[in-house]
């Protein structure tokens, strides 16, 4: 038989057997390879008239395979993703391939394998529409002990919002973020950023707003005019030359303990105010007598006016 025949000779198991090895160094090949994924921002492109209406993802998984020294030089910043849904011009869902664009170190050499996933992006499209609605701010939290908020002011009072027919139709009005009340007892300004609860909604025109809170006293406040001090503690041989001058005394505290007060003749609230003149032991004059008032639980002293007297002491006959 000629040399060359031999060639033919079990062809078949020759033939197994070469792409057994081809296949065997493909996949050695495959096995020697590098692969990194990215999780890379997704640029979307419409008509200027057209947003999207459904939530999506805004990144997409990007892989790269290759070998290890094209693999180690790219970054998330090599490559961007691409939906464009320009051609659309009406409202509808529409399905457009998601395309990867390489930079840098991932567009120098074409052995470097680029996959995305999803390929396709499905999405509904609709009409970006404007509206302006009011804000409301969002308060938590207690006030400090005793305080409230009696007013507050929104700057501006209002704000535009953008973004798909069918769902700026439903908004009515937007929240701020939360303004924490906790503990404040003064009047307050401060700024807040303004809530969509809507990754689809935005604010064209800015989402900052200044809340200006009023913090007051949530105590009532009685005042009792002409009340006549009581001299206490006064030498059994003293007596006063003159009755102590009437004062003025201003109070506040709720409502409740107001009830709780002594009432004078006339069934008016009244409260005890003293004078101590324990000190003095002779006749003569106390320049600068203190006095103070006995007041109920819940009730607290504002202001007395006088708070210091001049006592004149005389002995007695």
């Amino acid at each position: 038989m000629p040399e060359w025949r031999k060639i033919f000779d079990q062809w078949p198991a020759k033939v197994l057997a070469l792409v057994a090895a081809l296949l065997l160094f493909l996949f050695n090949r495959f096995d020697s390879l590098q692969v990194k994924t990215f999780a890379v921002p997704l640029r979307l492109v419409t008509d200027t008239t057209l947003v999207p209406a459904q939530e999506y993802d805004h990144r997409v998984r990007v892989t790269i395979r290759g070998t290890d020294d094209l693999v180690a030089g790219v970054t998330e910043a090599d490559l961007e993703a691409l939906v464009d849904y320009s051609g659309h011009q009406g409202e509808g869902v529409f399905n457009a391939p998601i395309q990867v664009t390489r930079r840098g170190a991932a567009a120098e050499s074409a052995a470097l394998e680029v996959t995305v996933d999803p390929i396709v992006m499905n999405l509904h499209l609709e009409r970006k529409v404007v509206k302006t609605v009011p804000v409301h701010p969002d308060f938590v939290g207690e006030p400090g002990k005793n305080y409230q908020m009696s007013g507050f002011q929104v700057v501006p009072s209002v704000i535009t919002v953008e973004g798909p027919r069918s769902v700026v139709d439903k908004v009515t009005a937007v929240n701020t973020e939360p303004i924490e009340l906790r503990g404040k007892t003064d009047t307050f300004t401060l700024k807040a950023r303004v809530e969509t609860g809507s990754t689809l909604l935005d604010f064209p025109y800015g989402s900052t707003v200044e809340i200006q809170g009023l913090m007051t006293s949530s105590l009532a406040s009685l005042v009792l005019e002409s009340v006549v001090p009581i001299a206490v503690n006064l030498n059994s041989s003293l007596r006063l030359q003159s009755p102590l001058p009437p004062v003025r005394v201003r109070l506040r505290g709720t409502e409740v303990a107001f009830q709780s007060l002594a009432k004078d003749a006339s069934g008016s609230p009244t409260v005890t105010i003293t004078a101590d003149l324990s000190s003095s032991v002779v006749p003569g004059e106390m320049p600068s007598v203190e006095l103070k008032a006995s007041l109920p639980e819940g009730v607290e002293l504002v202001d007395l006016s006088p708070a210091v007297v001049s006592v004149f002491l005389e002995a007695k006959p």
